[in-house]
């Protein structure tokens, strides 16, 4: 069964790749998995028919079948489980790769989100000087400096 995927009709980033369907669309790809685009306005992301499909009217989501997965991280990880080349076979080095997938999304994203959204939406506020470095900036580079000791942590090691 082919897949559809939602994605902005007109991303906010004007194509640049940066939407969150590029990441649901990147291992498909990588897997060699044929798929079908539906394409939303920012309107229709709001009307009953999507979020019925993604409960916060966002995009991407996935359709096969009766399976709908919604939000990029949980699709990704969807589509790693179920065709080989995304996840590695050995247990250990599986986890630690999960491991980053989650991090990549819960602890990278999000203060550069900030930053992002801050530098386009915020940037003509009184405020916007005193935001963008404390606590955005900050947020963004800690940890940052203990990653090459963890990326280069050898296979069989024990996750920090």
């Amino acid at each position: 069964m082919t897949p559809t995927i939602a994605a902005f009709e007109r991303s906010p980033d004007r194509g640049k790749g940066l939407a969150r369907d590029m990441r649901v669309r990147w291992a498909l790809e990588e897997v060699g998995q044929p798929y079908e685009v539906r394409l939303l306005s920012f309107s229709e992301m709001k009307e009953s028919a999507h979020p019925m499909l993604h409960p916060f009217g966002q995009i991407p989501t996935y359709e096969e079948g009766d399976l709908a997965p919604f939000e990029s991280g949980a699709i990704v990880f969807h589509i790693a489980e179920r065709h080989a080349g995304l996840l590695p076979e050995d247990a250990s080095a599986r986890a630690r790769a999960i491991t980053w997938m989650f991090a990549a999304l819960n602890t990278a994203e999000p203060p550069i989100l900030d930053r992002a959204i801050a530098t386009l939406v915020e940037h003509d506020k009184t405020w916007y000087e005193e935001r963008l470095p404390i606590p955005i900036g900050s947020r963004a580079r800690t940890g940052w400096a203990n990653c090459p000791v963890a990326l280069a942590m050898p296979t069989g090691s024990t996750m920090r």
